[in-house]
């Protein structure tokens, strides 16, 4: 699904399974590396691989670098891939990993504001976050948040504008004419 997923396409992964099965295997060989596995009712919906980088030649600081993150599309916007992020803020901590480090595979508009959300910011081709600011982030979008509906937009547009409450029975309907263009006022029952 990944690869079909991906506008990289052959250069993502091995269409064939048995050779995957085998690269996944080595992958997960290497030092510091990690397999992140979501699941649904005993079905991977997400994965996200992960390698610990530790301070080098290279590198001044210990990071994590997550290099493949994938959720099933019929599974998105249901917070499988927060989960998932959050797995790897865990790895990444526990690990010494003072960054997360990633290069966003497909570059779609999705994936750029759902890192984004997550306070990944840009720094060259890939996209870097501090792991307790990742952390933070993560935390404040676990807990449940209020909903404001339409009734209390309007009462704060009405407060802000100086106007008296709306009335229990909702505004009249009518048509006022300004410069050529007619407004209709609509009831919040209607809106």
């Amino acid at each position: 699904m990944a690869r079909a997923d991906s506008p990289l396409g052959p250069q993502l992964c091995s269409p064939d399974s048995s050779s995957l099965g085998e690269q996944v295997t080595v992958w997960c060989t290497m030092p510091g590396a990690a397999l992140l596995v979501a699941e649904v009712a005993d079905d991977v919906v997400g994965v996200a691989l992960t390698q610990h980088v530790d301070v080098n030649l290279f590198a001044d600081v210990a990071y994590l670098q997550l290099e493949a993150l994938f959720v099933d599309p019929a599974h998105r916007r249901r917070g499988v891939g927060r989960s998932l992020m959050s797995l790897v803020a865990h790895v990444a901590a526990e690990s010494g990993g003072s960054h997360v480090v990633t290069q966003p595979l497909s570059g779609n508009r999705s994936e750029q504001r759902f890192l984004s959300g997550l306070g990944f910011s840009p720094a060259a081709t890939r996209r870097i976050v501090e792991t307790p600011m990742l952390q933070r982030r993560l935390d404040a979008l676990a807990s449940p948040r209020r909903t404001r509906g339409i009734d209390e937009l309007i009462a704060r547009r009405r407060r802000s504008r100086g106007l008296p409450p709306t009335p229990p029975s909702g505004i009249s309907l009518g048509a006022r004419t300004g410069r050529g263009t007619t407004f209709v006022e609509r009831t919040s029952a209607e809106t």
